[in-house]
């Protein structure tokens, strides 16, 4: 069965729907982050810090790589996931991609209040205004590349509502 998966700025829900959404469907979940940070033996916050994003964002790309089709996975990417190393061709040659779109001043309140949990974008030590306009920043900078997914639901979606738009793209 096809893997899916789910694209979109950090914070706005890949892994909480992901993961009830393989819940629903008897696929395996899969969060890239957690798995890259599993088997780096570091945080993101780390990695970039450590080493710079440039090498975060090849090991995104292997990491992804390593997904194979048909695998049945649902797959939380990373925020930047698709935005880099031609990796939302990867995807939508994969799977089926659905962009999580939350509109972007909920999207720089939930970041700017979740700032201490290992955002490796976000100036930690900057102003509540600022944090939010680099959030909106990043997110038009990130947009065309969600935008491609093959699906594009709001982030307030539930799985219910998912699963009867992915109806088309998954086998009975």
């Amino acid at each position: 069965m096809k893997n899916i998966y789910l694209v979109g700025m950090p914070s706005s829900g890949k892994s909480t729907l992901g993961k009830e959404l393989a819940k629903n469907i008897g696929y395996s979940f899969m969060d890239m982050d957690k798995l890259i940070e599993t088997r780096e033996q570091k945080t993101v916050s780390e990695i970039f810090s450590n080493f710079g994003e440039a090498h975060f964002r090849e090991i995104e790309k292997k990491t992804l790589r390593g997904f194979q089709p048909d695998q049945s996975m649902v797959i939380a990417t990373g925020g930047g996931v698709p935005c880099f190393n031609d990796n939302m061709d990867f995807i939508k040659q994969n799977g089926v991609s659905v962009f999580l779109n939350v509109d972007v001043n909920d999207l720089a309140k939930r970041l700017y209040k979740a700032q201490g949990n290992n955002r490796p974008l976000l100036d930690k030590t900057q102003s509540e205004e600022v944090v939010i306009a680099s959030i909106k920043k990043t997110f038009e900078e990130r947009l065309p590349f969600y935008q491609q997914a093959d699906v594009q639901v709001d982030g307030e979606i539930t799985v219910s509502q998912l699963l009867w738009l992915l109806d088309q793209y998954l086998p009975v």
